[in-house]
């Protein structure tokens, strides 16, 4: 036999060797999708991001309670504004607006 006619065969069993690894990793593949399909692959990456978002947000939470703190209550105050400026004017009465004139009308 030749060394073209050796080398030919060496190379055709690599390839069934290579075809075969192939073959098998995607016979792995379909049953793996075929088990869990690409919408449970979806759900189960976003839950896992979201975890993480959350641990990591617990993490600085911890580390920064005072921050924390002081952000909810800026919120609170926000959302009560109105309430709070209609108590303080029925409180002190309604505010006169002072004209260019200074009479007040």
């Amino acid at each position: 036999m030749s060394v073209s006619a050796k080398q030919v065969i060496a190379d055709r069993e690599t390839r069934n060797i290579a075809r075969d690894a192939y073959e098998g990793r995607l016979a792995q593949i379909k049953a793996d999708m075929e088990a869990r399909g690409i919408a449970g692959r979806i759900a189960d990456e976003v839950g896992e991001k979201a975890k993480a978002a959350f641990d990591e947000a617990v993490d600085i939470a911890e580390s920064h309670p005072g921050v924390v703190g002081g952000t909810i209550l800026a919120l609170v105050l926000w959302f009560v504004r109105s309430p709070m400026l209609a108590w303080a004017e029925d409180w002190f009465g309604p505010s006169e607006r002072i004209d260019d004139d200074g009479d007040g009308e």
